[in-house]
């Protein structure tokens, strides 16, 4: 048995371009290669360009092809509401009205609630960037099929400004830390059911260290690195993990950043919900 994916890609050409000058593959790309690894049966990726394309569905391609949905991150803001953004919004309307299992990460997160009716704003307490450090699954998240065998208390790859304002109604938020209330949720509209992270499982060192090469002038600017240098040197111990020239204890992390099998979970415990659906 195949599952079918429809992969949307979330950045426009000015991400897609900023992310490419630092030689970092594209989020759709990397994303599919993430699911292809970890899943079981095998899978059929579609990816589709709503933030890059105005007529981005190919002819005689319907929603309701596929047995799950992936929405990548962006660097895009919901509230700019550009054409970009508009029709990523307006596509995640119509996938809610299909019976189909989602996963959104970040802007797939965010992209959903405000398609769904809940907000987004930029974060009063800045960007969580590179980690975002002790996520707590609540009582719900702990019941969730999202989180099955995933420890409660744990770190994660992260690149956001904004973040959940208001939730849609129906909604359940799943875990949180301290620097976003919200860092997943699940909601059930129609035949469709969400699920959505704040933080990225599908991401490793090599994508993390890439988009640190990108915005590395906006992060010092931002306080998220002292300088140059110390991006730099982080930059630099990334490359050395990737390479087992590196515990990690560098960047105070432990197996739930360096071990996939942890990492990927969330996106592990989907695949598998939806092979068990089928």
């Amino acid at each position: 048995m195949t599952l079918k994916i429809l992969m949307v890609d979330g950045y426009d050409y000015d991400g897609w371009k900023s992310l490419n000058e630092a030689s970092c593959i594209d989020a759709f790309e990397h994303y599919s290669n993430t699911l292809k690894k970890i899943s079981k049966p095998p899978l059929k990726i579609i990816t589709i360009h709503p933030g890059k394309k105005i007529d981005y569905l190919p002819k005689g391609l319907s929603l309701n092809d596929f047995d799950g949905i992936v929405w990548t991150g962006s660097s895009l803001n919901i509230y700019d509401s550009t054409a970009p953004i508009i029709r990523q919004i307006d596509l995640a309307k119509e996938t809610l009205k299909q019976n189909v299992n989602i996963f959104g990460s970040c802007w797939g997160l965010q992209i959903y609630v405000k398609a769904a009716g809940g907000s987004v704003r930029k974060n009063p307490k800045g960007r969580e960037m590179i980690f975002a450090r002790d996520i707590m699954i609540n009582k719900v998240g702990e019941n969730h099929q999202m989180y099955k065998n995933k420890m409660k208390k744990f770190d994660a790859f992260c690149s956001h400004l904004d973040e959940i304002e208001t939730i849609p109604n129906g909604s359940k938020v799943l875990s949180e830390n301290k620097h976003s209330k919200v860092q997943a949720l699940s909601f059930k509209i129609n035949g469709a059911e969400f699920w959505g992270t704040q933080y990225h499982p599908e991401f490793n060192f090599n994508i993390m260290s890439r988009i640190l090469i990108a915005r590395k002038s906006i992060l010092v600017k931002e306080n998220i690195f002292n300088n140059e240098d110390h991006a730099d040197k982080i930059i630099s111990i990334m490359e050395q993990i990737l390479e087992n020239k590196n515990d990690g204890k560098d960047l105070e992390i432990g197996e739930d950043i360096l071990d996939k099998n942890i990492r990927n979970r969330e996106l592990i415990n989907w695949l598998n919900f939806i092979e068990k659906s089928k």
